[in-house]
């Protein structure tokens, strides 16, 4: 299991059981090519930051940095097997779906020369990495799908948020490691006790406004936002059980997980 995430096959997961919420919030059906080029550019996006994080790294702290650079050249190769797989599965996308998805992409680009400190090194990496996973699994679903009014829009702006509030706390748990390798974190620039303050005050906005949004909402879109207010709320439960979550990375396994609970809309009758 801890290989499988070091592979980060579990937020592949997640994103391909995101991308099951957006398909049913949009009424949208997305094409085969759809699926190849996202579930292939969230493992690329995610194995190449993690490939440059160990690039002359002095020490290495996490299971995944030493696997990455253990496994580099490896790596580095179906690095670009996967990345020219999606590639040529973006070639058969509709021409708008392309458009967006290059402009997504120019986005990924920046995000990850960012995040290595090259440019804009002063640019806080988690509402933006939150930003691009949402659009990255709405975008095509909202622009091919049927109209469903400004439902979609909310939704896609909570799976934002959950995703904000996820990679948060990610970085309230590893903030000793990060601070060794100097990485960039909110955790770290605005404090733990602050960062905790707002993982607990957006968990109680967000919360509320998806429990009252599935109440309000049509019922096919109810049960998407009965699961983003789960989404919404896991962050703040790990950090209650930070004792028990911060053993052996469990955090991880729990916080990635919940993402899968996106494929239920589409799963239940």
């Amino acid at each position: 299991m801890r290989v499988l995430r070091a592979l980060s096959l579990d937020v592949v997961a997640g994103a391909a059981c995101g991308g099951l919420l957006a398909e049913h919030a949009t009424g949208a059906r997305m094409r085969p090519a759809w699926w190849i080029a996202l579930l292939a550019a969230v493992w690329c996006i995610y194995t190449a930051d993690h490939l440059l994080d160990v690039c002359g790294a002095a020490r290495l702290h996490t299971f995944r940095h030493r696997f990455h650079h253990r496994h580099f050249q490896g790596l580095a190769r179906a690095l670009a097997v996967v990345g020219g797989v999606g590639l040529a599965a973006a070639c058969a996308l509709r021409p708008t779906v392309q458009a967006f998805g290059f402009g997504l992409a120019l986005g990924v680009l920046l995000y990850l020369v960012s995040a290595q400190g090259a440019l804009l090194a002063s640019l806080a990496k988690e509402p933006v990495a939150a930003v691009l996973y949402a659009a990255g699994l709405w975008g095509g679903p909202l622009l091919v799908g049927t109209p469903h009014g400004a439902w979609p829009l909310a939704a896609a702006g909570l799976h934002g948020l959950a995703a904000f509030l996820n990679l948060l706390v990610l970085g309230i748990f590893e903030a000793p490691v990060d601070r060794e390798q100097s990485s960039r974190s909110l955790a770290l620039a605005w404090g733990l006790e602050r960062a905790r303050a707002c993982v607990y005050a957006t968990t109680l906005g967000g919360g509320l406004a998806a429990i009252a949004l599935a109440w309000a909402a049509p019922p096919p879109e109810r049960a998407v936002f009965a699961v983003l207010a789960v989404l919404i709320a896991t962050p703040a439960g790990l950090l209650l059980g930070q004792g028990w979550f911060g053993r052996d990375e469990r955090y991880r396994a729990w916080s990635d997980g919940a993402f899968l609970l996106g494929a239920l809309p589409r799963l239940l009758p």
